[in-house]
């Protein structure tokens, strides 16, 4: 005979809710720290690459500057020192006021625009401005213009240095600043004058059209154009030669208000202030040190918003200034 019981064992099948609960929440600690990981990752990348691009526009701007200034006062053979230039007729109306006879720089403090600066289309709204004269790239003989050639581009209106480079005996070079004619080849002068294109450059932080300050560059020449945007500040120092027999060394350096002598400015010291494109990259507000009202001391200033700021410097000296 053969018995069957009526008692069943069944196997459990499945995850428990305990287990199931564990489960979900082993999975949102997971979720959350690879989106820790994200969000922090995303934003180490969002700062170095905003630092590398206030980096490079501060590198940009500085070495733009640095090779006017450092050619400021040239006239090829010569300068501005040891040629003073008379202006050509009619009258560039561009170089009103002229440079005299040894300025190559002029600068500007708050409140005061040197040469160069518009007081309208992008007027400026922060920092220093400078103002920069010199001749521009290389030269060529008035002989190679009259028969044709025109190596460098010249075109009508544009501003030209005739320079005497090589005068009669005891006589000093000269330099006649005029407006090139059209054609070219009407250009007076002796044959064996060079020729070089003479600019003036305004340096000033305006408002771009992203509404944001940018540095930008006046040139007679080639007109106003924006060089980098970003630059929160300008602040300039000018070396200045005050021995009473003049050696060519700065002796001390002073903000534009306080350049009695132009003349004597042997150097230049710019101080950049830049920020970042984004905002809400730092911690908190950033705290940073520039000069804000011109006396020649650094303050110590708290950012209004969360943007990364950073100062850049450099010397520059003036060749045609220095011994």
């Amino acid at each position: 005979m053969t018995w069957y019981s009526n008692s069943s064992h069944t196997t459990q099948r499945g995850l428990s809710l305990i287990e199931l609960m564990i489960a979900i929440t082993l999975g949102f600690i997971v979720v959350a720290a690879v989106g820790y990981l994200y969000l922090g990752s995303r934003q180490s990348f969002r700062t170095t690459d905003n630092l590398a691009r206030m980096q490079e526009n501060a590198r940009y701007a500085l070495d733009t500057m640095a090779r006017d200034i450092r050619m400021a006062g040239s006239l090829g053979c010569t300068n501005l020192i040891e040629a003073a230039p008379t202006l050509g007729s009619p009258v560039p109306a561009a170089l009103v006021p002229a440079p005299t006879n040894a300025i190559a720089v002029v600068g500007g403090d708050v409140g005061t625009n040197p040469p160069g600066v518009p007081a309208a289309t992008v007027p400026r709204v922060a920092g220093d401005a400078l103002s920069i004269w010199g001749a521009q790239g290389s030269s060529v003989t008035l002989a190679s213009i009259a028969a044709g050639n025109n190596p460098y581009a010249y075109k009508a209106n544009d501003i030209l240095a005739v320079v005497t480079c090589r005068p009669p005996a005891d006589a000093p070079p000269t330099a006649i600043l005029r407006e090139a004619p059209a054609p070219l080849t009407a250009l007076p002068g002796s044959p064996t004058n060079e020729v070089m294109k003479f600019d003036r450059f305004a340096y000033y932080i305006g408002i771009n059209p992203g509404n944001r300050r940018a540095l930008y560059r006046n040139s007679i020449n080639d007109g106003l154009a924006e060089l980098v945007e970003g630059v929160e500040d300008m602040q300039i120092m000018y070396g200045v030669d005050t021995n009473p027999t003049p050696d060519r060394v700065a002796d001390v350096y002073q903000t534009a208000s306080a350049v009695a002598d132009w003349t004597r400015v042997v150097s230049v010291r710019i101080n950049l202030l830049m920020t970042s494109p984004d905002d809400n990259l730092a911690i908190g507000a950033q705290t940073y040190r520039i000069d804000t009202d011109d006396d020649g001391i650094q303050d110590v200033v708290v950012a209004a918003d969360r943007r990364l700021y950073q100062t850049f410097s450099t010397t520059i000296g003036i060749r045609n200034r220095l011994q």
